[in-house]
Parts: structure tokens; sequence; C-alpha cells
């Protein structure tokens, strides 16, 4: 049986909130497994930087040797994972951060089923509970000071609708609105259109989060799951939504 391996930059949020979306949309019909890279994107990049032949799924083996408690990765090969989905913060006051490096990683994956494909939060996981409505989120922006770890995960909890703190109590209306209002604006971004589509191309999405190869301040507010959701699923994750400007 075929695996679909999902990469994740940390450990405990990124995989309670995946959890949560896995209850809502997989119900059990593929195998998944869940490996975190332990470090952020501008490491992975200086790791695939030094070394072309550097294969990711042979380094999340060596990084995770028990990913889910049923199944050891050390006992895979590659040619038994179909797909890599990898999920990362922008950390635009990384000190290894610039646009160059964020464009280049979206660049080399962006497909799943070869070297994966790459999912960015701008600026990083917490933003997926950084969201009050539907309109509001179309407009929310972070000033790039902001954007670091505890100031934000505080920013974040504080300004956002408390239906999305816990992820465990997301239920599946629920995530319809996130899709719903991160497909919106990540079209108004890419294409000036509000408008519902699944956004496939990563690197044009990125690009509107760069002046001159550095990051917009402020920076509009993205999660990566609810866009990685419609990409995967299609438009039919939307089915039974609720009303565009209701909130959970």
């Amino acid at each position: 049986m075929e695996r679909t391996l999902f990469i994740f930059e940390g450990e405990k949020a990124e995989k309670l909130y995946f959890k949560s979306l896995e209850r809502a949309f997989f119900h059990g019909q593929e195998n998944r497994i869940l490996a975190s890279f332990q470090n952020d994107l501008y490491e992975l990049y200086e790791q695939i930087s030094a070394d072309d032949d550097l294969d990711l799924f042979e380094l999340i083996k060596e990084l995770n040797p028990s990913t889910n408690k049923d199944e050891h990765i050390k006992e895979l090969r590659r040619d038994q994972i179909g797909q890599i989905y990898l999920f990362f913060d922008l950390e635009p006051n990384d000190e290894k951060f610039t646009g160059e490096n964020l464009l280049n990683m979206l660049g080399r994956f962006d497909n799943e089923t070869e070297h994966g494909k790459l999912f960015i939060s701008y600026p990083m996981i917490e933003a997926i509970r950084d969201f009050q409505d539907i309109d509001e989120y179309l407009v929310r922006t972070v000033a790039i000071s902001d954007c670091v770890g505890a100031r934000y995960k505080q920013l974040s909890a504080n300004r956002g609708n408390h239906a999305y703190r816990d992820a465990k109590k997301i239920d599946k209306q629920g995530w319809q609105i996130l899709i719903e209002a991160n497909l919106r604006k990540a079209n108004i971004l890419t294409t000036h259109k509000d408008t519902l589509a699944p956004v496939s191309n990563q690197v044009s999405l990125a690009l509107t989060q760069l002046t001159n190869g550095s990051p917009n301040d402020p920076l509009s507010v993205l999660s990566a799951f609810p866009i990685f959701l419609a990409d995967y699923f299609g438009l039919d994750v939307l089915k039974r939504v609720a009303s565009p400007t209701a909130g959970p």
C-alpha cells in the first residue's frame, strides 16, 4: 500500500491541527505518515543546497526513526511513498531568511509525487487561529516586528476567534470556513479577484508576499492547511459549507 508522507516544521502545533483536519476530511481512506523536520525551512534549504543529491525522504527517515506508533519509517522504501507534502512557516525574521531562498524551495518542492509539495504559513502555523470572520480576514495583516514566535502566538490568540484556539474542537464546518477565507484571500492576492479556486502555484502566492525579495510589511496573514485542503480535494471540500459570512 502506498503511503502519503506529511512533513511538518514542528512537532506539536502542526500535528494537532493536522489531526483535526484528518478527522474532518480524510476518514481513514489512506495510509498517512506524519513526520517533523524539527527545524525551519531555511535550515532545510542549507542542507539541500550543500548536497544536491540529498534525498528528502532519507533525511526525514534519519530524523524520525519512528513517526507513527504502529509503523517505523526506517522500514519504508521511497517507492512505498506515493506523495509528499511539506508544511513550513515563513519566519520572515529568521536570520537565514531571504526571498530567493523561499522561492527556490517552493520551486523545488512543487509536485507531491516527485520531490514533494511545499505549503507556507504566513507568518507561521498560528495564522490558522488568527481569524475572527471571513470579511475581516480578507484584509488581516501582521507587522513584521510581530512575526516572531512568542509575540505572534500571543497576538493570534488574542485577536482570533476562540473557536480556533483548540485544534481538537474545530469541526468540519469550522474548517470549511477557514478554507473559504484562505482561498478567497489567496486569490485576491494572486489574481486580484475575490473568487473561490484552488491555489496550486505556491510560488505565485509567495511572490505577492515579497517586495524586492523582502517580506511585505505588514504581511498578509495566510494559513497553509486550508490552502492545502483545497489543493488536495478540490472545491468538493467545501460542500455543505456554511454561509460565507458566518463565524464558527
